[in-house]
């Protein structure tokens, strides 16, 4: 039964939907639409939903910047989208560095649809691929160096792991030691 779960939970991940730069409201948005766009993208992870709150205190951090009072423009969706995706991993400070990139306004789009395909490709091999083991295929640390972008391509196989392995363990409780 529990592998049933797993499997439907890949094959739900199959349906991971982000939108890409163009996708992206053009006009900026108020942080409750800008956390509804967040959440619809990552709903099939199952991830903890972004909040106001969550967006205001990343504002509040620096590490997303509003277009206009308490409105984000699409460099500012595309560092809360993200946000959202990695800090399901990794700490606010180390994603900050990160998303900074996504300020830059003649790299924002290419930089932000590289992150976008990169996930995707990685979650459709994980769900096309999908076996009894739930591992990260191995990289050595020359196949690192020689990717085009080895930071990005790690992080994202860390969330979606993340995200498999708590979605089986909570499919499959571990039995308590003793019984």
């Amino acid at each position: 039964m529990a592998q049933s779960a797993v499997t439907t939970y890949i094959t739900q991940l199959q349906q991971l939907a982000i939108p890409r730069w163009a996708d992206l409201p053009a006009f900026p948005v108020y942080a409750e639409q800008a956390a509804d766009i967040v959440n619809k993208a990552f709903a099939p992870f199952g991830f903890a939903a972004v909040t106001t709150s969550d967006i205001n205190y990343w504002v509040k951090q620096k590490v997303v910047t509003e277009a206009s009072k308490k409105k984000f423009d699409q460099k500012g969706i595309a560092a809360i989208m993200a946000i959202a995706f990695f800090s399901e991993v990794y700490p606010l400070s180390d994603i900050h560095a990160g998303v900074t990139l996504l300020s830059k306004p003649a790299e924002a789009a290419r930089i932000y649809d590289f992150f976008v395909l990169t996930t995707l490709n990685n979650v459709h091999r994980y769900a096309t691929n999908f076996q009894q083991d739930i591992l990260i295929p191995g990289q050595t640390e020359g196949q690192i160096v020689a990717m085009s972008a080895p930071i990005i391509q790690i992080a994202v196989l860390s969330v979606i792991q993340k995200a498999i392995v708590h979605h089986a363990l909570v499919a499959e409780p571990v039995a308590k030691e003793g019984k």
